[in-house]
């Protein structure tokens, strides 16, 4: 294993996920932290100089993570099919599948961040705003694609535009990990993304 540090960050990065996202990492300690990275403190501070660093990285990781599981997402159902609605409604189920119905602790650190203010900067906001528009705006083109094609079978036109059904995709996402939080209900999340998807469908029919 290379000895450049990223394998203790990472664990530091792990441990500080959970934490988060069982009690949101505004109300866990330092000490928790490097409890749960299995490290001592001088190895934390090397990393980072204060809990604001770490959790403005640790958005920086999690919307990282995002990206990739949406560019291999993306990647998978335009392998799957070439019609854009297919397409959506495919990333949709495969969405629903991130949860297991059996997942002790769901939840999105994103969510838990915006309702932490000392924790919640402009940075860590842009950053968010960067990962949901870059989301959001996959589906509203692929959106946009598969009303064109409807309007040249002879179908009448769209009564919500792609960009508010786009954006209704987070809504649903984040609302799903509250709603399986508050039933303490990990199936919810899969039946709450997959509605989404039905909704979509139903839209889109003549």
């Amino acid at each position: 294993m290379p000895r450049d540090g990223t394998h203790t960050r990472n664990r530091i990065l792990d441990s500080a996920l959970l934490l988060a996202l069982e009690k949101g990492l505004a109300a866990a300690s330092l000490d928790q932290v490097i409890e749960g990275a299995e490290i001592t403190k001088g190895a934390f501070f090397y990393h980072f100089k204060s809990k604001d660093e770490l959790a403005l990285a640790l958005v920086r990781h999690v919307a990282e993570l995002d990206r990739q599981n949406h560019a291999k997402i993306v990647q998978r159902v335009e392998e799957l099919s070439r019609d854009p609605l297919q397409q959506v409604l495919l990333a949709c189920s495969l969405t629903a599948d991130l949860v297991a119905p059996s997942e002790p602790n769901p939840g999105c650190l994103f969510a838990s961040y915006c309702y932490q203010g000392d924790l919640w900067s402009e940075a860590a906001r842009k950053i968010c705003e960067s990962n949901f528009h870059e989301q959001a705006a996959w589906i509203e083109g692929k959106l946009k694609q598969a009303a064109k094609l409807a309007g040249r079978k002879g179908k009448s036109a769209l009564a919500v535009s792609p960009a508010q059904l786009a954006m209704m995709f987070h809504s649903v996402f984040e609302g799903a990990f509250v709603l399986a939080r508050t039933y303490n209900d990990a199936s919810l999340f899969r039946k709450q993304v997959l509605a989404y998807r039905d909704m979509l469908e139903a839209v889109f029919k003549p």
